[in-house]
C-alpha cells in the first residue's frame, strides 16, 4: 500500500477574503482576475485599506496547491504537504487547518524568522471574479534542501503549482521534487496557476514542462499564453507535447481533455456564482482523487466540474468539509 496517494508542494498562504467593488480594484490599480506579487508593506497597506472600507475578512489556509490537496484529502486520498511557514499566528493557523483536513504535515517546515508566513489578499468583485494580492513571505524560501527523498518512497503522485516559479529557491525546490519523483517512479502533476505567472516566468514553466509531466492542469487563457497560440484546441494540442494527459478548464462551460493527442469535451454545470476563488484548485483536487482511484479522464473531469460548480456558490476557496463528501455522493448517484 502506498505511503501517500498524493504529495503537494507549494506556497503556504493564509487567505484574507473580501467582497469588493470594481471601482476599488480600478482605484488601486488591480487587473481584475489576476494575481499580483507584493511585499509585506504593500500587503499591510492593502489590508488596512480593505478593512477600513469593508470590515474584517474571512480567513482560510490557502495557496493553489494547498486548496487542491485539501480537496483531495477530504475526498479520501491520503495526502502529505511540503511547504514552509513562520512560527507565527498565520503559520500556526495554516498548519492546524491543513492537519484538521487529514493532510500529513510532517514535511511542512515551521521556522522562527523575522520573515512572516505567506499571505494572500483575495478580492471578490460582484461578478464573482477573484483578484489576488500575494505576499509569499517565508514561503518563497522553500528550497531544494527542504524536499526530503524519503517522502517519495512508496508514494504515487506529486502535485506542483506554477506559482513556485516566482522565486529562485522555490523553483529549485520544484526541480528537486521532479528529480526525486522520477528516481522513485512517482508520477508528476503540474498546474500553470495564473496567466500573469506564465507570462513572467515562461522560461521556467517551459523548463518544467520539457521535463515531461504526467498530468497537466491549466485554464484556457493560461494554455494560450504558454503556447503563444490563440486557438484553444491548437493550444491544447501543443500542450500534448509536454504531457500525455492535459486538463484545460473553461469556466462554466466545462473542460477540455487531451490524452495521447485526442481531445474530449466535458460539459460544465450552470450555477449562480458567488466567488470563483479556488475553483480551479478544487477541480484539480477532484480530478486527481478520481484518477488515483482508477477512474477515466472523462469521469474525473466531470466530477471536477461538478465539485467546482458547487464551490463557486459559496464565499471562500473551499466548501465546508462535510459538503465535499455530500457532493461526491451526489455525483456518484447521477
Amino acid at each position: 500500500m502506498a505511503k501517500y496517494d498524493l504529495i503537494g508542494l507549494g506556497n503556504a498562504l493564509v487567505d484574507s477574503e473580501f467582497h469588493v467593488t470594481d471601482s476599488f480594484l480600478k482605484k488601486n490599480g488591480f487587473e481584475k482576475g489576476t494575481m499580483h506579487l507584493v511585499d509585506s508593506d504593500e500587503q499591510t497597506n492593502l489590508l488596512n485599506s480593505l478593512e477600513k472600507e469593508y470590515g474584517k475578512p474571512s480567513l482560510a489556509c490557502g495557496g493553489s496547491a494547498t486548496n487542491t490537496i485539501f480537496a483531495a484529502s477530504i475526498l479520501g486520498s491520503s495526502c502529505s504537504y511540503i511547504c514552509k511557514v513562520g512560527n507565527d499566528k498565520n503559520g500556526n493557523f495554516y498548519l492546524n487547518d491543513l492537519s484538521d483536513a487529514g493532510v500529513n504535515i510532517d514535511h511542512s517546515i515551521m521556522l522562527d524568522s523575522k520573515i512572516g508566513s505567506g499571505t494572500c489578499t483575495v478580492m471578490v468583485s460582484p461578478d464573482a471574479e477573484r483578484t489576488m494580492s500575494t505576499c509569499l513571505g517565508i514561503s518563497s524560501d522553500l528550497s531544494a534542501s527542504d524536499v526530503a527523498e524519503e517522502i517519495f518512497s512508496d508514494s504515487k503522485l506529486i502535485y506542483l503549482e506554477g506559482y513556485m516559479m516566482s522565486g529562485d529557491d522555490s523553483y529549485n525546490a520544484c526541480l528537486e521534487a521532479i528529480k526525486l519523483a522520477k528516481k522513485k517512479n512517482v508520477k508528476i502533476a503540474f498546474t500553470l496557476s495564473d496567466p500573469n505567472i506564465v507570462l513572467a516566468f515562461k522560461e521556467r514553466m517551459l523548463n518544467i514542462l520539457n521535463s515531461k509531466v504526467d498530468v497537466l492542469f491549466c485554464n484556457d487563457e493560461e494554455a494560450r499564453v504558454i503556447t503563444d497560440l490563440e486557438n484553444s484546441e491548437q493550444a491544447l494540442k501543443k500542450l500534448g507535447e509536454y504531457s500525455d494527459k492535459v486538463f484545460v478548464t473553461l469556466g462554466s462551460k466545462g473542460a477540455m481533455i487531451l490524452e495521447n493527442g485526442d481531445i474530449e469535451y466535458v460539459s460544465g454545470y450552470e450555477v449562480d456564482p458567488i466567488d470563483t476563488n479556488g475553483a480551479g484548485d478544487m477541480f484539480a483536487g477532484a480530478v486527481l482523487n478520481r484518477l488515483l482511484l482508477g477512474n477515466s479522464n472523462k469521469d474525473a473531469a466531470s466530477f471536477g466540474c461538478f465539485l467546482a460548480s458547487r464551490g463557486v456558490t459559496v464565499f471562500g476557496p473551499r466548501l465546508e468539509r462535510d459538503e465535499y463528501l455530500k457532493y461526491q455522493k451526489e455525483f456518484n448517484s447521477l
